[in-house]
């Protein structure tokens, strides 16, 4: 009797799980175009956040954005929260895994949170930095007026590559030394470091993740 009462109270001591929402399938596109879904986040505290996250393999910059509850539909969209990836550690929306890479003053780049595009032996990591956009309003220029009927894009979107092998810190990659850097770092791979050294077709910058996976599945 004592041994079921105390097991009575044990499960009433255990912490109560987050409900989730009954709408944890939805996914729904902001005015700014960014798609959110249920998700959860791991923080460097140990806890966890349950939220409607960006979805997708866009990673973010400084902040993470999110939604308790998604509006509904023909509402208009309230400002998300924020959430400062000094305080991340991964992210997980939809199968999708990201993860925080702290600001660096070598490589002068913010916390960022870096979508896992390729995984494997040597990892992939992709962060997209969103387009610098000004609208004119008339004859003035507004960054991001709502009212503007000229956009202006000042700023394309910028898309930084992380490659990871196991045991090591991720390497922030660069166009102009994707040569150099790619086949250094993939020089356990002879044939393919030669054929990115020579600059073969299928073996370049724009080819970045389909060589990843060709260097996995070779290892």
């Amino acid at each position: 009797m004592l041994l079921l009462f105390a097991a009575y109270v044990a499960v009433l001591a255990r912490p109560l799980l987050a409900q989730a929402p009954a709408d944890t399938l939805r996914q729904a596109v902001a005015p700014d175009g960014t798609a959110y879904a249920w998700g959860v986040v791991q923080l460097r505290s140990g806890a966890r956040l349950r939220a409607y996250l960006p979805a997708g393999t866009a990673g973010a910059e400084f902040t993470l954005p999110y939604y308790l509850a998604l509006p509904g539909q023909g509402t208009p969209w309230p400002r998300p929260k924020r959430l400062a990836l000094s305080k991340v550690q991964w992210a997980l929306v939809r199968g999708q895994y990201a993860e925080a890479l702290p600001a660096s003053r070598a490589q002068r780049t913010p916390d960022r949170l870096a979508a896992r595009l390729v995984a494997g032996p040597v990892e992939l990591l992709v962060v997209k930095s969103p387009p610098l956009r000004v609208s004119f309003l008339g004859s003035m220029p507004v960054l991001s007026s709502p009212n503007a009927t000229t956009p202006v894009e000042l700023v394309p979107e910028a898309v930084s590559y992380y490659l990871r092998r196991p045991g090591q810190p991720a390497v922030l990659l660069q166009a102009d030394a994707f040569v150099s850097q790619v086949s250094t770092l993939l020089a356990d791979d002879a044939e393919l470091a030669r054929r990115i050294r020579a600059g073969q077709a299928g073996y370049r910058w724009a080819e970045l993740p389909s060589l990843v996976q060709q260097y996995n599945q070779r290892h």
